[in-house]
């Protein structure tokens, strides 16, 4: 039961948008770097985006329940029922909101918005048309606008610079996913930009190109904290 629960979160995609944003937090921190707010942000937002997939969760059963990874879901499978799901969903919602609020309002306010763009633009979205793509990539270069609000408690031409970053970063990502799990997503009925894979050796490729560009990642964080301790 808590296994289901655990996975309705998805929690590598919260440990990324979380890992951003510490990132950035410490990257846009004056001179003194304030571990409290940082833990707090890093929790709040944690909540706020582990909120966010249990809701496209909720929306997407149907679709999860026509696709090979994740007909095994607790919401597909009835260890969890939609109405567990939305209060659950809506309990981290609030823990976010209340843990954001305690370090700045404006990292509370773009939280939020992540959360709406994601949830009620993105999700409907999916199973319309594969330009959801770039709705869902304007709600995952959120974090990025957190951090850095929780840190200089504005947001300036860099910190729009670092969301334009990421967004553009995560349109290769994607489109890579859906390259390589592209028979399951078309099972799914959810429309995609790319087109069926011709042999193993492109969806190798595609795959590849997914694991790589998680290591850009990790590598643009880790240019980030380091930049910090030298400027």
């Amino acid at each position: 039961m808590i296994s289901s629960y655990y996975e309705l979160v998805k929690p590598r995609m919260v440990l990324m948008n979380v890992l951003v944003a510490v990132a950035v937090f410490i990257f846009a921190s004056p001179e003194v770097i304030s571990w409290e707010a940082l833990s707090v942000m890093a929790s709040g937002l944690a909540f706020v985006v582990a909120s966010a997939c249990v809701f496209n969760n909720y929306a997407d059963r149907h679709l999860d329940a026509k696709m090979e990874r994740t007909k095994n879901r607790g919401l597909v499978t009835g260890a969890v029922t939609p109405a567990h799901a939305l209060v659950f969903g809506g309990a981290l919602l609030v823990c976010g909101v209340l843990l954001l609020y305690t370090v700045h309002p404006l990292a509370l306010g773009v939280a939020l918005f992540g959360f709406a763009v994601y949830v009620f633009v993105y999700t409907p979205l999916k199973p319309k048309t594969g330009y959801a793509l770039y709705v869902g990539a304007v709600a995952g270069a959120a974090p990025p606008l957190v951090g850095y609000a929780a840190a200089a408690h504005t947001l300036d031409y860099m910190a729009l610079a670092l969301f334009a970053l990421l967004f553009l970063w995560q349109v290769p990502h994607f489109l890579a996913i859906a390259r390589y799990r592209y028979d399951e997503y078309s099972a799914g009925g959810v429309p995609l930009l790319v087109e069926r894979p011709k042999s193993a050796e492109e969806r190798q490729r595609a795959r590849t190109i997914f694991y790589l560009s998680l290591l850009v990642l990790l590598l643009f964080c880790l240019i980030l904290i380091v930049q910090r301790w030298i400027k």
